[in-house]
């Protein structure tokens, strides 16, 4: 009876031992794809930063541009105020 028992440990045993590589697989795969996917989000962060670094730049240089502008001052020019004036008098003079 008791070689019996040592049989059937000796088996469970082994067939534990199994179990826990059959498992032990199926939790690597399970890793694997976990870090794949973390691989994936990380570039998706790496682009988007890449982008709004890009738009940062854009929008900063658009700034710059319109400082300048408002540097300049533009004036609004009269010029069609004073080539009336000129005709009204040139006008005048001749009658």
């Amino acid at each position: 009876m008791k070689f019996w028992k040592y049989i059937v440990g000796f088996f469970t045993f082994i067939g534990s031992v199994l179990t826990l590589f059959a498992l032990s697989s199926n939790k690597n795969k399970k890793v694997k794809d976990i870090k794949k996917k973390i691989n994936q989000s990380k570039k998706k962060v790496t682009k988007a930063k890449k982008q709004n670094d890009a738009i940062k730049k854009s929008l900063k240089s658009k700034k710059k541009a319109l400082a300048d502008i408002d540097k300049k001052k533009y004036k609004k020019s009269n010029s069609g105020v004073d080539d009336a004036a000129k005709f009204l008098k040139s006008y005048k003079k001749k009658k």
